[in-house]
């Protein structure tokens, strides 16, 4: 081989071997660029998983913020359906115990009238006879003691008449007054008040005579405590 073929000859294995190496560096430059497009491509795929898991995490939440929704109204229409209820019982048992107690004080009241009615007959009349008998007894005492004496027996007991003069009317007066201020009216079933709509439970158990839903006025028997026993017998 001539020389000047030589040196063609070696420039040409120095461009190949430069051509190599450069196509050597693409492959590895490539396979670099492949591994880094695999792991983008994996996060990615993490990434897309965990955003479907959080979507069907929100719609579940949605859903159950629907349920919740509707077991909140649900529970609502009943609070309101409870409060009428309570309301209603309050008033019906408020109008019972005042029946009941209008009903036993008016038994009572009607036993002491009938008493009055009975002392203003038989017994006043025995009263008034009693005194009659014990004056005359006395009177017929003074007459055989001391007969000197009767005139001034009458004088002082003339000066005594004005001190009960008119005291039959007064009796009769009061027992008269008695009678008419133990009369009370009847009460009818509309007479406890109207419907009591819209009002607070804490004002609905205030009216009957609770304060608070702790029971702060009533002891374990539920007994107010405040309150003065009364004896209440048929």
């Amino acid at each position: 081989m001539s020389r000047h073929g030589s040196r063609h000859f070696a420039a040409a294995n120095r461009l190949a071997r430069k051509l190599y190496d450069r196509g050597e560096l693409s492959r590895k430059s490539c396979s670099d660029a492949q591994t880094r497009l695999g792991i983008k491509m994996e996060h990615r795929k993490s990434v897309e998983s965990e955003l479907q898991a959080y979507q069907q995490r929100c719609v579940e939440a949605e859903g159950r913020a629907v349920e919740e929704s509707a077991k909140a109204s649900i529970l609502q229409r009943q609070l309101g359906d409870e409060r009428i209820s309570i309301a209603s019982r309050i008033k019906r048992a408020t109008k019972a115990t005042m029946r009941t107690l209008a009903t036993k004080f008016q038994g009572k009241i009607d036993r002491a009238k009938e008493k009055i009615r009975t002392l203003g007959g038989n017994p006043k009349k025995k009263l008034v006879q009693l005194t009659q008998v014990e004056a005359n007894i006395e009177f017929a005492r003074i007459l055989r003691e001391a007969p000197d004496s009767f005139d001034a027996e009458v004088a002082r007991t003339e000066a005594w008449l004005p001190n009960v003069a008119g005291g039959d009317v007064e009796f009769d007066s009061l027992f008269a007054g008695l009678d008419s201020d133990l009369v009370i009216s009847p009460i009818s079933s509309d007479s406890s008040g109207t419907a009591q709509d819209n009002v607070p439970l804490e004002t609905l158990a205030t009216d009957v005579g609770v304060r608070t839903f702790d029971g702060s006025m009533t002891n374990e028997l539920g007994v107010n405590d405040d309150d003065e026993y009364v004896d209440i017998e048929d």
